[in-house]
């Protein structure tokens, strides 16, 4: 799976996205080529305006998420409600500012061909998905508590692929195999299987690495341009999480990431400083409104400070607008549950809308912390979770975030079970850290803050 800026991103996705955009230049060069009038100025700010916006719009309908399997009905449905959307902000533009303004029939020619041409590329890219053609096909060497997730992702990881059957030498494996999956042989078998079956992958994942693994014959595979990858590393790819339960501490230790340069920090903190500055102005009169609502509401101060765990285990008091009663934590400190009683009636609605975490742009600004990382965590939870959870503590090494990657790809941490999922997605974003990664999460974030996802 090919990497941009340490981020693995699927193939399938970058040729679903460069078709789009073949799709949305071909529709907004055909006018033009007619001799339609496109409106006054220079068209290439226009042709761009529709490509971004349309762009924008389809990420927010979820129709670049490789692992939604969404039928034709669904998917006409969501194209066409993205293109909507894009039509009335490409005309709102317009008529701010002029300079984007489209002619009536070229506006309405441009959508109408990117509409056929997306929803005849988007039925394609199902056709193909579903076929076994673009499938990876897996050989996994070793029979162990991971083979029923592996026979999971075959249809939710991000690249489909088909686990071709597993080999181990332990008499007791075949008890061992999920429904579904096939036990072709011993690890010996492993160069004959291989010429007969053609993987495109071989997972290592054995119970005992040191009786399964032969290193011969693996290098071998390698040697005729099959792919050789630890179970840990091929959940990555697949997932976008470090499997936290299966690594070894020396797997984190060789593998590629935790690269954390300079320039990389200058730019996060440069982009940190303006985006909060520029996001605590355009936010003012909706924070004094709320302020406002907040002690119409219920008694109590405006503002909640509360003590976190910042980078390297600094403590530090983070900002919120209080979206709970004044006694809440009257008996100590107690996780979030969903229908929380002890959250307030515009508590609800800004924890829904994430608008309460507005005031931690002031820690932001100040650079206790930053817009994107993890989670920043209370000092009594930390503890607790450094105790129960391996590697826990790693995700101190960059700075907490306003979003992180594990915010918009699970929902709210309220149990210690729920934590370790998040810490998982938390740890490839530590290893994988880049300003590239940073405004993907921002855009993610865009979408848990229009729905309301995963909120508490």
């Amino acid at each position: 799976m090919p990497r941009v800026f340490r981020h693995y991103v699927p193939p399938s996705l970058v040729a679903v996205i460069a078709t789009d955009i073949a799709v949305i230049a071909i529709a907004t060069s055909i006018p033009l080529r007619l001799g339609l009038w496109v409106g006054h100025g220079a068209f290439w700010p226009k042709a761009a305006a529709v490509l971004v916006l349309t762009l924008f719009t389809l990420h927010v309908a979820d129709l670049y998420k490789t692992e939604l399997a969404a039928g034709r009905r669904e998917l006409s449905a969501r194209l066409l409600g993205a293109l909507a959307c894009a039509a009335v902000l490409v005309a709102a533009l317009g008529f701010t500012v002029p300079t984007f303004r489209l002619g009536r029939l070229a506006f309405a020619q441009i959508f109408g061909l990117a509409g056929g041409g997306l929803l005849l590329a988007r039925l394609a890219w199902s056709w193909l998905r579903a076929s076994d053609r673009f499938r990876l096909r897996v050989l996994v060497l070793g029979v162990n508590h991971a083979a029923p997730r592996i026979v999971e992702l075959q249809e939710t990881g991000a690249q489909p692929f088909t686990v071709l059957g597993f080999l181990d030498d332990d008499p007791a494996a075949v008890d061992r195999m999920p429904a579904g999956a096939e036990l072709l042989g011993k690890a010996k078998d492993l160069i004959t299987l291989a010429d007969e079956l053609r993987p495109d992958i071989v997972v290592t994942a054995p119970m005992d690495m040191r009786g399964v693994l032969r290193t011969p014959d693996l290098l071998e595979c390698r040697l005729r341009g099959v792919r050789v990858e630890e179970w840990p590393t091929f959940y990555e790819k697949q997932t976008g999480k470090v499997l936290v339960t299966d690594v070894r501490p020396s797997w984190l230790i060789f593998s590629d990431g935790f690269v954390k340069t300079p320039s990389t920090q200058t730019v996060k903190r440069a982009i940190d400083v303006v985006t909060a500055g520029i996001g605590l102005a355009l936010a003012a009169p909706a924070m004094l409104a709320l302020a406002v609502l907040i002690k119409l509401d219920s008694a109590g101060p405006v503002f909640y400070r509360q003590a976190r765990v910042g980078l390297r285990g600094r403590i530090f008091h983070v900002i919120k607008f209080r979206s709970m009663s004044a006694s809440a934590e009257r008996s100590g400190a107690v996780w979030a549950a969903s229908n929380d009683p002890r959250v307030t009636r515009v508590g609800r609605v800004m924890r829904k809308t994430r608008l309460d975490e507005l005031p931690q742009l002031f820690n932001v600004l100040r650079g206790d912390m930053s817009l994107v990382g993890p989670r920043p965590e209370r000092p009594e939870f930390m503890r607790l979770l450094q105790r129960e959870i391996p590697f826990y503590g790693e995700r101190l090494a960059v700075k907490p975030g306003l979003t992180g990657w594990a915010q918009v790809r699970h929902a709210y941490a309220g149990s210690v079970e729920d934590t370790l999922e998040k810490l998982q997605y938390d740890l490839y974003y530590v290893k994988n850290l880049s300003p590239f990664l940073d405004v993907l999460i921002l855009l993610q974030t865009v979408q848990v803050v229009l729905f309301a996802r995963g909120a508490r």
